[in-house]
Protein backbone atom coordinates (compact mmCIF):
# COMPACT_ATOMS: atom_id res chain seq x y z
CA UNK A 1 0.00 0.00 0.00
CA UNK A 2 1.25 3.47 -0.87
CA UNK A 3 0.20 6.60 0.98
CA UNK A 4 -1.30 9.54 -0.86
CA UNK A 5 1.52 12.03 -1.54
CA UNK A 6 0.66 15.58 -0.45
CA UNK A 7 2.45 18.89 -1.02
CA UNK A 8 1.82 21.68 1.50
CA UNK A 9 2.19 25.31 0.39
CA UNK A 10 1.93 27.46 3.53
CA UNK A 11 4.12 30.42 4.62
CA UNK A 12 3.30 30.37 8.35
CA UNK A 13 5.83 27.96 9.83
CA UNK A 14 3.79 26.90 12.86
CA UNK A 15 0.69 26.25 10.77
CA UNK A 16 2.74 24.36 8.21
CA UNK A 17 4.27 22.11 10.89
CA UNK A 18 0.88 21.51 12.50
CA UNK A 19 -0.75 20.63 9.18
CA UNK A 20 2.11 18.31 8.27
CA UNK A 21 1.76 16.53 11.62
CA UNK A 22 -2.02 16.16 11.23
CA UNK A 23 -1.69 14.68 7.75
CA UNK A 24 0.95 12.18 8.82
CA UNK A 25 -1.25 11.12 11.74
CA UNK A 26 -4.03 10.46 9.22
CA UNK A 27 -1.72 8.19 7.22
CA UNK A 28 -0.80 10.52 4.37
CA UNK A 29 2.75 11.13 3.14
CA UNK A 30 3.83 14.78 3.19
CA UNK A 31 6.32 15.10 0.33
CA UNK A 32 7.38 18.62 1.29
CA UNK A 33 6.28 21.89 2.91
CA UNK A 34 7.15 25.12 1.10
CA UNK A 35 6.34 28.79 1.63
CA UNK A 36 6.39 30.22 -1.91
CA UNK A 37 5.01 29.48 -5.36
CA UNK A 38 8.32 29.08 -7.18
CA UNK A 39 9.52 26.36 -4.82
CA UNK A 40 6.09 24.73 -4.86
CA UNK A 41 6.14 24.53 -8.65
CA UNK A 42 9.61 22.97 -8.60
CA UNK A 43 8.52 20.24 -6.15
CA UNK A 44 5.28 19.73 -8.07
CA UNK A 45 7.22 19.09 -11.27
CA UNK A 46 9.90 16.85 -9.80
CA UNK A 47 8.04 14.78 -7.19
CA UNK A 48 5.08 12.36 -7.43
CA UNK A 49 2.39 14.64 -5.99
CA UNK A 50 -1.16 13.24 -5.67
CA UNK A 51 -2.69 16.32 -4.05
CA UNK A 52 -1.61 19.86 -3.11
CA UNK A 53 -2.85 21.96 -0.19
CA UNK A 54 -2.24 25.66 -0.82
CA UNK A 55 -2.70 28.71 1.35
CA UNK A 56 -3.76 31.64 -0.82
CA UNK A 57 -1.58 34.22 0.95
CA UNK A 58 2.03 32.97 0.64
CA UNK A 59 5.49 34.48 0.20
CA UNK A 60 6.93 35.46 -3.16
CA UNK A 61 5.66 36.98 -6.37
CA UNK A 62 2.80 34.50 -6.82
CA UNK A 63 -0.02 33.93 -4.38
CA UNK A 64 -1.56 30.49 -3.93
CA UNK A 65 -4.09 31.00 -6.71
CA UNK A 66 -1.47 31.96 -9.28
CA UNK A 67 0.70 29.05 -8.10
CA UNK A 68 -2.26 26.69 -8.58
CA UNK A 69 -2.87 28.09 -12.07
CA UNK A 70 0.74 27.33 -13.03
CA UNK A 71 0.46 23.85 -11.53
CA UNK A 72 -2.59 23.21 -13.71
CA UNK A 73 -0.50 24.03 -16.79
CA UNK A 74 1.97 21.26 -15.88
CA UNK A 75 -0.35 18.38 -14.90
CA UNK A 76 -3.77 17.71 -13.43
CA UNK A 77 -3.95 16.75 -9.76
CA UNK A 78 -6.43 17.70 -7.02
CA UNK A 79 -5.74 21.14 -5.49
CA UNK A 80 -7.25 22.36 -2.22
CA UNK A 81 -7.08 25.95 -0.99
CA UNK A 82 -6.57 26.62 2.74
CA UNK A 83 -7.28 30.22 3.67
CA UNK A 84 -8.97 32.73 5.93
CA UNK A 85 -9.84 34.83 2.87
CA UNK A 86 -13.53 34.51 2.00
CA UNK A 87 -14.23 37.68 0.03
CA UNK A 88 -16.10 37.33 -3.26
CA UNK A 89 -13.19 38.47 -5.44
CA UNK A 90 -10.79 35.90 -3.97
CA UNK A 91 -13.32 33.09 -4.27
CA UNK A 92 -14.03 34.04 -7.89
CA UNK A 93 -10.28 34.00 -8.71
CA UNK A 94 -9.96 30.64 -6.98
CA UNK A 95 -12.90 29.23 -8.93
CA UNK A 96 -11.13 29.87 -12.23
CA UNK A 97 -8.39 27.30 -11.48
CA UNK A 98 -11.00 24.61 -10.61
CA UNK A 99 -9.84 23.61 -7.12
CA UNK A 100 -11.28 20.51 -5.52
CA UNK A 101 -12.14 22.34 -2.30
CA UNK A 102 -11.82 25.64 -0.45
CA UNK A 103 -11.22 25.11 3.29
CA UNK A 104 -11.81 28.10 5.54
CA UNK A 105 -9.44 28.52 8.49
CA UNK A 106 -9.68 27.50 11.24
CA UNK A 107 -10.56 23.91 10.37
CA UNK A 108 -10.46 20.60 12.20
CA UNK A 109 -9.16 17.16 11.26
CA UNK A 110 -12.58 15.92 10.14
CA UNK A 111 -13.02 18.85 7.73
CA UNK A 112 -9.57 18.22 6.32
CA UNK A 113 -10.14 14.47 5.97
CA UNK A 114 -13.46 14.94 4.20
CA UNK A 115 -12.04 17.52 1.81
CA UNK A 116 -9.13 15.27 0.85
CA UNK A 117 -11.39 12.24 0.34
CA UNK A 118 -13.76 14.29 -1.81
CA UNK A 119 -10.87 15.70 -3.83
CA UNK A 120 -9.43 12.26 -4.58
CA UNK A 121 -12.89 10.80 -5.26
CA UNK A 122 -13.93 13.53 -7.70
CA UNK A 123 -10.56 13.69 -9.44
CA UNK A 124 -10.51 9.98 -10.17
CA UNK A 125 -13.88 10.29 -11.92
CA UNK A 126 -13.41 13.65 -13.60
CA UNK A 127 -9.76 13.83 -14.62
CA UNK A 128 -10.63 13.23 -18.26
CA UNK A 129 -13.35 15.91 -18.38
CA UNK A 130 -13.59 18.49 -15.61
CA UNK A 131 -17.14 19.73 -15.26
CA UNK A 132 -17.54 23.39 -14.22
CA UNK A 133 -19.20 23.77 -10.84
CA UNK A 134 -19.05 25.36 -7.47
CA UNK A 135 -16.07 25.38 -5.13
CA UNK A 136 -16.35 23.14 -2.12
CA UNK A 137 -16.40 25.33 0.98
CA UNK A 138 -15.29 23.40 4.04
CA UNK A 139 -15.67 24.87 7.51
CA UNK A 140 -16.99 23.61 10.82
CA UNK A 141 -20.51 23.37 9.40
CA UNK A 142 -20.47 21.74 5.99
CA UNK A 143 -18.61 20.08 3.15
CA UNK A 144 -19.70 20.03 -0.48
CA UNK A 145 -17.91 18.93 -3.66
CA UNK A 146 -16.76 21.42 -6.27
CA UNK A 147 -18.32 19.34 -9.02
CA UNK A 148 -21.13 16.87 -8.71
CA UNK A 149 -19.98 13.38 -9.70
CA UNK A 150 -22.20 11.31 -11.98
CA UNK A 151 -24.98 9.62 -10.02
CA UNK A 152 -23.51 6.08 -10.19
CA UNK A 153 -20.25 7.38 -8.72
CA UNK A 154 -21.70 8.32 -5.35
CA UNK A 155 -20.45 6.07 -2.55
CA UNK A 156 -17.81 4.57 -4.84
CA UNK A 157 -15.20 2.36 -3.15
CA UNK A 158 -12.76 1.74 -6.02
CA UNK A 159 -11.36 4.27 -8.50
CA UNK A 160 -8.49 4.57 -10.93
CA UNK A 161 -5.92 7.25 -11.72
CA UNK A 162 -3.31 6.40 -14.35
CA UNK A 163 -1.40 3.36 -13.07
CA UNK A 164 -2.86 3.59 -9.55
CA UNK A 165 -5.91 2.07 -7.90
CA UNK A 166 -7.65 3.87 -5.02
CA UNK A 167 -9.83 1.79 -2.70
CA UNK A 168 -11.77 2.94 0.31
CA UNK A 169 -10.72 1.18 3.49
CA UNK A 170 -11.97 2.30 6.92
CA UNK A 171 -13.46 5.53 5.51
CA UNK A 172 -10.21 6.59 3.81
CA UNK A 173 -8.92 6.07 0.28
CA UNK A 174 -5.58 4.26 0.00
CA UNK A 175 -3.66 3.74 -3.21
CA UNK A 176 -1.48 1.05 -4.72
CA UNK A 177 -0.19 0.26 -8.18
CA UNK A 178 -2.42 -1.77 -10.43
CA UNK A 179 0.67 -3.70 -11.56
CA UNK A 180 1.11 -4.96 -7.97
CA UNK A 181 -2.20 -6.82 -7.96
CA UNK A 182 -1.75 -10.59 -7.92
CA UNK A 183 -5.37 -11.69 -8.17
CA UNK A 184 -8.96 -10.99 -7.13
CA UNK A 185 -10.92 -13.44 -5.03
CA UNK A 186 -14.70 -13.41 -4.67
CA UNK A 187 -16.79 -14.61 -1.77
CA UNK A 188 -20.48 -13.83 -2.09
CA UNK A 189 -21.02 -10.07 -2.30
CA UNK A 190 -17.41 -9.32 -1.35
CA UNK A 191 -14.26 -9.23 -3.46
CA UNK A 192 -10.70 -9.28 -2.11
CA UNK A 193 -7.90 -7.58 -4.04
CA UNK A 194 -4.68 -9.42 -3.22
CA UNK A 195 -1.22 -7.84 -3.56
CA UNK A 196 2.08 -9.29 -2.30
CA UNK A 197 1.73 -7.35 0.97
CA UNK A 198 -1.95 -6.47 1.47
CA UNK A 199 -5.52 -7.66 1.06
CA UNK A 200 -8.19 -5.05 0.29
CA UNK A 201 -11.81 -6.10 0.78
CA UNK A 202 -14.59 -4.45 -1.22
CA UNK A 203 -18.30 -4.92 -0.68
CA UNK A 204 -18.82 -5.51 -4.37
CA UNK A 205 -19.36 -8.62 -6.50
CA UNK A 206 -16.47 -9.76 -8.69
CA UNK A 207 -18.30 -8.96 -11.95
CA UNK A 208 -18.74 -5.33 -10.96
CA UNK A 209 -15.11 -4.97 -9.89
CA UNK A 210 -13.95 -6.44 -13.20
CA UNK A 211 -16.24 -4.05 -15.10
CA UNK A 212 -14.44 -1.16 -13.44
CA UNK A 213 -11.01 -2.53 -14.32
CA UNK A 214 -12.23 -2.98 -17.90
CA UNK A 215 -13.48 0.62 -18.05
CA UNK A 216 -10.17 1.91 -16.70
CA UNK A 217 -8.09 -0.19 -19.12
CA UNK A 218 -10.04 -0.17 -22.36
CA UNK A 219 -7.14 -1.05 -24.67
CA UNK A 220 -6.16 -4.37 -23.13
CA UNK A 221 -7.03 -5.24 -19.53
CA UNK A 222 -4.48 -7.16 -17.49
CA UNK A 223 -7.00 -8.47 -14.94
CA UNK A 224 -8.75 -11.52 -16.47
CA UNK A 225 -11.34 -13.79 -14.90
CA UNK A 226 -10.26 -17.42 -14.77
CA UNK A 227 -12.85 -18.92 -12.45
CA UNK A 228 -16.21 -18.00 -10.93
CA UNK A 229 -14.29 -17.01 -7.78
CA UNK A 230 -11.00 -15.71 -9.21
CA UNK A 231 -9.52 -13.17 -11.60
CA UNK A 232 -5.77 -12.93 -12.16
CA UNK A 233 -3.28 -10.28 -13.22
CA UNK A 234 -1.71 -11.66 -16.40
CA UNK A 235 1.53 -9.79 -15.67
CA UNK A 236 1.96 -11.68 -12.39
CA UNK A 237 1.59 -15.21 -13.80
CA UNK A 238 4.79 -17.23 -13.66
CA UNK A 239 3.42 -20.39 -15.27
CA UNK A 240 0.12 -22.02 -16.20
CA UNK A 241 -1.34 -25.26 -17.41
CA UNK A 242 -4.71 -26.20 -18.81
CA UNK A 243 -6.26 -26.26 -15.37
CA UNK A 244 -4.36 -23.80 -13.16
CA UNK A 245 -2.10 -20.74 -12.98
CA UNK A 246 0.91 -20.24 -10.72
CA UNK A 247 1.73 -16.94 -9.00
CA UNK A 248 4.88 -17.83 -7.10
CA UNK A 249 3.77 -19.90 -4.14
CA UNK A 250 0.06 -19.47 -4.95
CA UNK A 251 -1.90 -21.64 -7.37
CA UNK A 252 -5.35 -20.74 -8.69
CA UNK A 253 -7.77 -22.94 -10.66
CA UNK A 254 -8.85 -22.18 -14.22
CA UNK A 255 -12.54 -22.89 -14.76
CA UNK A 256 -13.41 -24.71 -17.96
CA UNK A 257 -15.85 -22.01 -19.10
CA UNK A 258 -13.21 -19.29 -18.62
CA UNK A 259 -10.30 -21.06 -20.34
CA UNK A 260 -10.76 -19.55 -23.82
CA UNK A 261 -11.14 -15.98 -22.50
CA UNK A 262 -8.02 -16.47 -20.39
CA UNK A 263 -5.93 -17.58 -23.38
CA UNK A 264 -7.15 -14.61 -25.43
CA UNK A 265 -5.39 -12.37 -22.94
CA UNK A 266 -2.06 -13.44 -24.40
CA UNK A 267 -0.62 -12.25 -27.70
CA UNK A 268 0.49 -15.45 -29.39
CA UNK A 269 2.96 -15.02 -32.27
Amino acid sequence: MESVNILIVEDEVILSMDLSYRLRQMGYRVVDTVDNGLRALDIYQSQPIDLALLDIHILGEWDGIETARRMRQIKQTPLIFLTAMTDAMTIERARKVSPSAYITKPFNDLNLQIAIDLAIHNFAHQQSAIVPGRIAQVDNRSVSPMTEPPEPARGETIMFSKEYVFVKQNYRFVKFRQADILYLQSEGNYTDIITPTHKYTLRMVLNKVLDKFQAANTSRPDIIRIHRSYAVNLRQIQSFSENEVSLGDRTLPIGRSYRDAFLKGFAFM
